[in-house]
């Protein structure tokens, strides 16, 4: 990381440098979208279209992900039996982390599992496991699709 060249001087403040710094940062980092017809400023994300379709297909049933993760290894036939029969909640679920963009997949990973336990009746093991099929799912359809 390129810092500017500060001039030390008896007026320099470090917090004031840090806050300014702060500032451009977070200036930077939003996306804003001018609405015309409202004069609206609203705040954008990257859209994760990868999280978007993985959401669509799990709320459709989710035979496709769960088949593709069965036929990587990625899950076994009873997290598979149990991801099935959870895959319109996890899908609802997913659309919270449209706006995530790239780093959708970790979040999902990290999440997710404390989620299904909180949620539903299932073992530790099996959310871990069907949260790290979720996050390769969303990952691979990045690669492939997008």
């Amino acid at each position: 990381m390129v810092s500017p060249k500060v001039q030390a001087s008896s007026e320099f403040n470090k917090f004031d440098y840090i806050t300014e710094r702060s500032k451009i940062a977070n200036q930077l980092s939003l996306n804003l979208e001018l609405d015309g017809q409202n004069e609206n400023i609203t705040t954008m994300g990257v859209k994760s279209k990868a999280v978007v379709k993985v959401a669509q297909l799990l709320r459709a049933g989710g035979d496709e992900v769960i088949d593709a993760a069965r036929r990587f290894n990625i899950i076994d036939s009873s997290t598979a039996k149990t991801f099935k029969n959870n895959s319109k909640k996890i899908g609802n679920w997913l659309t919270r982390f449209e706006y995530a963009g790239s780093d959708a997949a970790t979040m999902v990973r990290k999440q997710l599992p404390v989620y299904l336990k909180e949620n539903t009746r299932m073992s530790k093991g099996t959310a871990e496991n069907i949260a790290i099929a979720v996050s390769w799912a969303i990952r691979m359809a990045d690669v492939l699709f997008f």
